[in-house]
């Protein structure tokens, strides 16, 4: 037996071995995997729901085309230059599944999984019309501090698919969050903005100057940390501000 083939056997038999002893689960339906699946089956992955269009951030109403995007006067906004990000695309709500998998991307570190989700994401951006016309990706930043205990930046990851997806140009560089929020989790919708207030900066400015961005996080909430992103850019000269993100909290009744 050759030794590459010796390796391989090796390789098999320990993962023989580790599955017998940790079985490894869905983290959807919690049934155990085969060999060749990672973190979710292949069943799961092939149903789990997609919206079926990007939304107003502030009022969570789905844009069918991209004159309803233009045309919209969104209720929730006292003046029409307060509505920083036209729109966000997201895969699915903020569900016990998209939420299960978020949660072992960020937190267990199942890279491989995050890219995976990030790839499908990167194929729904580039199916929306309002998204290909962008120049520019940029993903909201995480602290210094909070890379180094996490390892990565999700919003990173997230943002280099939806670059190769779209041919478009990623500036990870450009955005920078200069304060270490508190986890905004457990705050309401004003501690969330109050929280993230002043947070990031924009390095340089001719580089977002009247660019079409696509910002880019993992979940969308209430809009906070979008929104004062988005101040930022604009403050920097952007010319128009979309989102894609892998899920939304969705708190509209027509979206269960």
């Amino acid at each position: 037996m050759s030794p590459f083939r010796i390796k391989r056997f090796i390789s098999e038999l320990t993962c023989d071995i580790l599955d017998f002893v940790y079985p490894q689960s869905c983290a959807v339906c919690q049934n155990s995997l085969k060999r060749e699946e990672n973190d979710i089956c292949e069943e799961c992955w092939s149903n789990l729901t997609l919206l079926p269009f990007s939304f107003c951030p502030y009022c969570k109403l789905f844009f069918e085309d991209d004159q309803a995007l233009r045309e919209h006067e969104c209720p929730y906004l006292a003046f029409p230059q307060d509505r920083r990000i036209l729109a966000v695309r997201s895969l699915g709500s903020f569900d016990d599944y998209y939420q299960r998998l978020i949660h072992r991307f960020k937190y267990d570190k199942k890279v491989p999984l995050g890219k995976r989700l990030a790839h499908r994401l990167g194929e729904v951006v580039a199916g929306e019309e309002n998204f290909r016309r962008c120049d520019l990706v940029i993903p909201v930043p995480l602290h210094s501090a909070r890379r180094r205990e996490r390892g990565f930046n999700q919003s990173q990851i997230l943002a280099e698919e939806i670059s190769r997806a779209m041919d478009l140009p990623l500036d990870k560089d450009v955005l920078k969050r200069k304060k270490n929020t508190k986890d905004q989790t457990y705050l309401d919708t004003k501690e969330r903005a109050e929280n993230v207030r002043n947070a990031f900066m924009i390095t340089q400015a001719e580089r977002v100057k009247d660019k079409k961005v696509i910002l880019v996080d993992d979940v969308i909430t209430t809009g906070a940390t979008l929104n004062e992103c988005a101040r930022m850019l604009q403050m920097g000269g952007a010319k128009e501000i979309l989102a894609s993100t892998l899920a939304v909290v969705a708190d509209r009744p027509s979206w269960s």
